[in-house]
């Protein structure tokens, strides 16, 4: 009977050693849930079922105040999201699918425990002008089509300006309120990233992101994100009979709304016999090259130079304490005196992703 006793003891001593920490945990939302290291290639399963297709927000805190590292598996525990670095108190977010079942797997320190827990979480509507910062992990928008969508609403006409801080390379372009129709082109941004479009007021406007690198492996930080709109009056003279009067000297700054093409008909009066010269200076954004158009046209509207004066410089923004934009001046002018008399000039945008204003003078 002592050794049947015995040979039981042992047995339940060895048993346990080849699972004496790593083990599988299920997780629930808004929920917090401790743990520690497991051991060299052993680790502690966290089981989490999205209730929404939306993104899980997996929030950690560890002993020592220093990151956590974790990857996410699906289902079959494959590595869908590998390398996660979360800071101590940190959010990082993945995106996730309603039903399907995913496992954080702990890598963490040895003797270092933890504390994690996760919530799900929409992207909702961004206020005007408020900070938001996120950490996603980079397999929640690996190309174009995981991309994350942030909503803005727009309350008057002129350009809307997309900002953030970021420590990797990334793709952001901007779609309407169905999140299909393009409003502009793909604007490559990193470090203080600035990217944007004209708007109309009162309309839904989505910015898309997705990263470069198309990796599944780290994270991405956003940091300071907001936007912010320069209003711009949206007054134009779309025909000759509605031109714009130019007073010499004087800018008139004309808006161009994404999503459609622009004509512009400007009004100037000659004096006197004189040389003529033109200034444009370019406010478009995300233009992709030649953009507007200008003619020089008689009293009758009729084209006096059959080839477009093209204005193909874009926004930039510099960014210091704050951003500071630039903007690409391009000044042209007749070799011959112009006669007196009433002149127009036209001026066309024929790209529906390329928007933002232009300032033109005549002197």
């Amino acid at each position: 009977m002592k050794n049947k006793l015995w040979i039981l003891i042992l047995a339940l001593l060895i048993i346990p050693c080849f699972k004496v920490c790593a083990a599988d945990y299920s997780m629930k939302n808004g929920k917090k849930i401790s743990g520690s290291y497991a051991g060299v290639e052993e680790y502690n399963y966290y089981e989490i079922i999205a209730s929404s297709s939306d993104y899980i927000a997996i929030t950690v805190k560890t002993s020592d105040s220093k990151e956590l590292l974790f990857d996410i598996c699906d289902a079959e525990r494959n590595i869908i999201a590998a390398d996660i670095i979360v800071p101590n108190k940190g959010t990082v977010y993945h995106k996730a699918k309603k039903g399907n079942k995913y496992f954080l797997r702990i890598k963490g320190t040895e003797g270092v425990t933890y504390t994690i827990s996760y919530k799900m979480m929409s992207i909702g509507q961004m206020k005007y002008a408020k900070k938001y910062n996120y950490l996603f992990t980079n397999a929640s928008f690996i190309d174009e089509k995981n991309a994350i969508y942030f909503k803005m609403k727009t309350n008057y006409a002129g350009i809307l300006q997309f900002m953030f801080n970021t420590d990797k390379e990334i793709n952001v372009a901007f779609v309407d309120k169905n999140k299909k129709k393009a409003l502009s082109g793909i604007h490559t941004v990193n470090e203080h990233a600035f990217a944007g479009i004209g708007v109309l007021s009162n309309r839904i406007v989505y910015a898309k992101i997705w990263n470069t690198e198309g990796t599944n492996s780290g994270v991405t930080s956003i940091k300071g994100l907001k936007y912010q709109i320069r209003s711009i009056g949206t007054k134009n003279g779309g025909s000759k009979g509605s031109a714009r009067k130019l007073s010499k000297g004087k800018y008139v700054e004309t808006f161009v709304p994404a999503g459609k093409t622009t004509v512009s008909w400007y009004k100037v009066n000659i004096s006197k016999k004189q040389k003529v010269s033109f200034t444009v200076e370019s406010r478009m954004i995300q233009n992709n090259g030649k953009n507007l158009q200008l003619y020089i046209c008689n009293s009758n509207g009729k084209k006096i130079n059959k080839n477009p004066i093209v204005i193909d410089g874009e926004t930039t923004a510099v960014y210091k304490k704050k951003y500071k934009m630039e903007y690409p001046v391009k000044t042209f002018g007749t070799t011959a005196e112009f006669p007196v008399g009433t002149y127009y000039l036209k001026v066309e945008s024929k790209t529906k992703t390329s928007s933002g204003s232009y300032r033109i003078k005549w002197e």
